[in-house]
């Protein structure tokens, strides 16, 4: 067989096979699925592969507050393509140049920081999709499996693309309700602590603020069934949203894991060791 065959080359890294999967993705979320992610920090894409050999249904990169180059962003997205889970974009802000970098080099949408009304959540729709949906440019290179798969990633993008607002201030609360009636936002992720923050009690989740806070966007996720998700701040808080039907969640880390495992071992290792005298 000739391994230099059109037949044989789109038959290697297709990435059809990574908007199928993005699209099947979509599908879970809207069938009421819980979809258990985990956001990274570190920049090796051995982490992407762990995630996603574990099982993870999808990974968020923090490129907001990460030390993210677009060629590491290129490493994660093809660390991910090797398993079941969706990779995502975390960019730094609403930016359509910065989020169009990020689809073309393969992210299946983007997870969006500080949406906090609905022109916001439509242009960040807009950004997302090619014309007459919207306003992202043609130029794609390993969105496109570098022009192998270009008609077909044409045909299915815009339907694949995952849009998901940041819900982290007041105004994005208040507002909610415009924000995900927005057609094409397929739901929200809760920022804990930057909503707690802004509500003026950092970190303090029991706090009447902050509940109410989560059960407001809940409740208009479910009254424009869109999905309600969030960052989850402990298991027994992950528990609760997943009791509560939310189908996004983010309950991990890479750094932080690696971190509580460290103090975890250690303490257990110095704990059990004998003490001198002096």
């Amino acid at each position: 067989m000739d391994i230099l065959a059109p037949a044989a080359l789109r038959g290697i890294n297709n990435m059809t096979q990574e908007i199928e999967k993005a699209i099947r993705f979509k599908t879970r979320l809207r069938s009421g699925e819980c979809c258990v992610g985990a956001q990274l920090g570190l920049t090796d894409p051995a982490v992407v592969e762990i995630f996603g050999r574990a099982g993870y249904d999808w990974i968020s990169v923090d490129i907001e507050h990460g030390p993210y180059t677009i060629e590491t962003v290129k490493l994660m997205l093809q660390a991910a393509a090797g398993t079941p889970a969706v990779l995502l974009a975390r960019p730094r802000k609403l930016d359509l140049d910065e989020i169009r970098r990020y689809l073309d080099i393969g992210s299946p949408g983007v997870m969006c920081p500080f949406i906090n009304r609905g022109e916001e959540a439509a242009r960040l729709v807009e950004f997302c999709r090619y014309p007459p949906a919207g306003v992202r440019g043609w130029g794609p290179r390993r969105a496109v499996n570098y022009g192998f798969d270009a008609d077909e990633y044409l045909a299915k993008a815009n339907a694949a693309m995952l849009c998901l607002p940041i819900i982290e201030s007041p105004e994005a609360v208040e507002r909610i309700d415009e924000i995900v009636s927005v057609d094409g936002i397929d739901g929200i992720v809760m920022g804990p602590m930057d909503l707690s923050m802004s509500l003026g009690c950092f970190k303090k989740f029991d706090n009447p603020l902050f509940t109410s806070a989560v059960e407001t966007v809940r409740a208009a996720c479910r009254r424009h069934s869109k999905v309600m998700g969030t960052g989850c701040y402990s298991l027994d808080f992950a528990r609760e949203c997943a009791r509560q039907g939310d189908g996004l969640l983010l309950v991990a880390s890479d750094d932080g894991y690696l971190a509580a495992e460290a103090r975890r071992c250690l303490g257990e290792v110095r704990a059990a060791a004998p003490t001198r005298s002096t």
